[in-house]
């Protein structure tokens, strides 16, 4: 008999959209499928019926999932009342009130009353974008507290953990999530989610060995690549591409795509980037030591430009940026095809800002999208622009 479940997956901020669509490719056996989301959240929902919860688990699992941080098999739905979400000692209450109400035993297959089994947890809670006084950790040790009545036998482990509990409380306008709730229940209600994460291997070094201060996640890379969505022949340049993370991403999954990386650090290109090449074994991805200020391709060479621009935060200052971007733009119009696009991530949304206001630089682009993004806790924006043709500079 087939039941229906609730999985969570996280994904990119503000990338929910692509990270969706991926999902559903990945996940095409999966029969009458529901996905829902809300932008700049971090949150994809997928709502769907299983034969089996450890055939579906085991299917999560062989699947290659590669726009997701991690995925949540959620256990227990309830709303917080708004007068136990003011006060601290209540909220605690309620929250372990639910965990020992969860009905674990159709998430977790483990016998509760098996002594034998050597079998540890972490319990971890997330705020999302709501704010409390309480602290997190403290929620979090409610939380393993009375999910260890359920599992009296289990150990509590931060590292090397069998299971990892997982809750997070979040408002959503979501209709799909708010029409699982009760009667009444609004875009302001707090709800709460309880669940257990399925397990699966650290999607933050994948595909590379090395890494940077300013290495993208490999799933945000992932995620660019796919808004892109380049053609089998295409050419594929990431002018600020650092230890390779974009390229290599784009070239593992877009086989029939040439993909480049520019970077001017020496040290970077040549050891970290290259390493990182190397050790994926990629064919269709090449590196060069480049200077976006004045880029050594041919005019007209370029498909499309998918690059996380320097942001003057953990590396350089903003006065530095500030004579970078202006030579970027030029540049990538210059060796752009007629047709040709920009993928631009920036936390520099001001600085961004005033130079596509530029006079001379009105004429080059077409700014199509701005999209909020989350990169590190940190605001950023995707810019896509498309070069205008030469007639109108």
């Amino acid at each position: 008999m087939s039941k229906e479940i609730h999985v969570l997956f996280h994904v990119p901020e503000g990338l929910e959209s692509i990270a969706s669509k991926d999902i559903a490719a990945s996940l095409a056996d999966i029969q009458n499928p529901t996905y829902s989301f809300e932008p700049k959240t971090g949150r994809v929902h997928l709502f769907c019926a299983v034969d089996s919860i450890d055939t579906f688990k085991h299917y999560i699992q062989s699947v290659q999932l590669l726009s997701i941080y991690s995925v949540t098999l959620v256990a227990s739905e309830s709303v917080i009342p708004a007068d136990t979400f003011q006060e601290l000692q209540p909220t605690y209450d309620y929250i372990s009130d639910q965990t020992k109400r969860a009905p674990w035993y159709s998430v977790i297959a483990e016998d509760p009353q098996d002594e034998n089994t050597a079998i540890s947890f972490r319990a971890t809670f997330k705020k999302e974008q709501i704010k409390h006084k309480a602290p997190s950790q403290e929620i979090a040790g409610y939380i393993g507290f009375a999910f260890s009545d359920f599992f009296k036998h289990w150990k509590v482990k931060m590292t090397d953990f069998t299971y990892e509990i997982v809750s997070l409380w979040f408002q959503t306008s979501d209709t799909a999530c708010l029409n699982r709730l009760p009667e009444g229940v609004n875009d302001q209600s707090v709800i709460l989610l309880l669940g257990v994460d399925i397990p699966l291997k650290d999607q933050r070094q994948r595909n590379r060995v090395f890494v940077g201060r300013t290495s993208l996640n490999p799933c945000i890379a992932y995620c660019l690549a796919l808004v892109a969505d380049p053609k089998p022949g295409q050419v594929i340049l990431d002018m600020c591409c650092g230890t390779g993370t974009i390229p290599i991403e784009g070239a593992s999954h877009f086989k029939d795509v040439f993909w480049l990386g520019g970077e001017v650090k020496v040290k970077t290109v040549a050891e970290k980037a290259l390493g990182n090449v190397h050790h994926c074994e990629l064919k269709n991805v090449d590196l060069m030591l480049s200077d976006g200020r004045k880029l050594c391709f041919r005019d007209g060479l370029i498909d499309s430009i998918v690059s996380d621009w320097p942001w003057g935060i953990r590396e350089n200052s903003f006065q530095q940026i500030q004579g970078l971007y202006p030579k970027f733009v030029k540049q990538m119009y210059r060796v752009l095809k007629p047709d040709g696009k920009a993928y631009i991530v920036t936390q520099g949304h001001k600085l961004m800002k005033r130079v596509l206001n530029y006079d001379w630089c009105q004429k080059m682009w077409t700014i199509d999208e701005v999209l909020p993004i989350g990169i590190g806790g940190l605001d950023a924006y995707l810019y896509t622009l498309s070069k205008k043709a030469p007639s109108s500079v």
